[in-house]
């Protein structure tokens, strides 16, 4: 393609409230999933641009680290780059540089909404026009089946529809979704905040780990079913009570611990009990498990109390964001 291009995309991260593991096929095949979940005003941004024929090379790829690529696309160290690249059969000359407000691996659905935001720069580079529910099924298809990860559909969804919702997932494979409250959502981060627990952890190895056990935990995975339907309820109830629902992340965090060994620990045991002592109504780690934030729901005439309890560690206020994936800036010329 001769045209020279500029194309940045704004993806938000998220975060789950319930339901995290019912997304798996494994699972949402035999009995269906639901997960109710949120994006925040925390973003991934991804700029695709063309690159002149001057540089002595093909592709040139800024994340974390910085590729320099001659020639051979599966010389892409980068899985996620490389396999978006191969997916739309892209093989012209690209800068692609990738920020994040938060790091991957931190339980944000970080990497899907990388993919998620990748893509949709890239369809925008081809001038195709897909609709959103083909956007977050190619990023499932490119993450799960081509990247072989572990992992689920609700991040993919999150990432492309954006806001506070509830998002089925069918035994056909279809995913149907149910916007909620964006008053409820608001209230809810108004009373909660992100403890960073450390440990950056792979999400792939606790996911493959579950995935090992699960003829013996399947029992768990319908009881997380159940109290992600009680809960779409209840965010649907009037008055809403921010009680309840804490009431209700405590329940499911307590049956979520019994997926695996490998998604709580000492520290973050001990962690969540010094903060239900000082004003923290419920709460879970986001992501798959071992590290990242804890998220707590509390009680606002105990914050004071919450939070000097945690003086010594890195705590976060993130705010309600209402849209998924967008492009932010575009420009062709000659």
């Amino acid at each position: 393609m001769s045209k020279l291009f500029y194309i940045t995309t704004k993806t938000p991260l998220r975060v789950s409230f319930f339901g995290g593991g019912t997304d798996i096929s494994y699972f949402y095949k035999k009995k269906s999933g639901k997960v109710i979940s949120s994006t925040i005003n925390r973003f991934v941004y991804v700029t695709v641009k063309s690159y002149h024929s001057l540089f002595n090379e093909k592709y040139r790829l800024n994340y974390s680290e910085t590729e320099h690529v001659k020639k051979n696309i599966d010389s892409i160290k980068n899985n996620i780059i490389r396999e978006c690249l191969k997916f739309l059969k892209i093989k012209d000359s690209l800068h692609i540089s990738i920020a994040t407000d938060i790091p991957a691996s931190s339980g944000l659905g970080t990497s899907s909404a990388i993919i998620v935001g990748l893509l949709k720069a890239l369809y925008v580079y081809k001038g195709i026009k897909i609709n959103n529910h083909e956007l977050a099924e190619n990023a499932c298809n490119i993450e799960i089946n081509l990247l072989n990860n572990p992992i689920g559909k609700q991040d993919q969804y999150n990432a492309v529809f954006g806001g506070f919702a509830s998002y089925s997932f069918l035994k056909n494979d279809k995913v149907v979704i149910k916007k909620l409250k964006n008053s409820l959502a608001k209230k809810i981060f108004s009373q909660s905040l992100f403890l960073w627990v450390g440990n950056f952890k792979d999400s792939n190895k606790v996911l493959s780990a579950q995935k090992k056990v699960f003829n013996t935990k399947e029992k768990y995975y319908s009881k997380l079913l159940s109290v992600a339907n009680k809960a779409e309820k209840l965010n649907k109830a009037s008055p809403f009570s921010i009680n309840k629902f804490g009431q209700t992340l405590d329940k499911n965090w307590a049956i979520k611990k019994k997926l695996s060994d490998k998604i709580s620990n000492q520290k973050i045991d001990k962690l969540y009990t010094l903060a239900r002592k000082n004003g923290m109504i419920g709460g879970k780690l986001l992501g798959a498990g071992s590290g990242g934030f804890l998220f707590f729901v509390f009680d606002k005439l105990y914050k004071k109390k919450l939070l000097q309890a945690f003086k010594n560690k890195k705590v976060y206020f993130f705010d309600f964001y209402p849209s998924g994936s967008k492009v932010i800036y575009k420009q062709f010329y000659k």
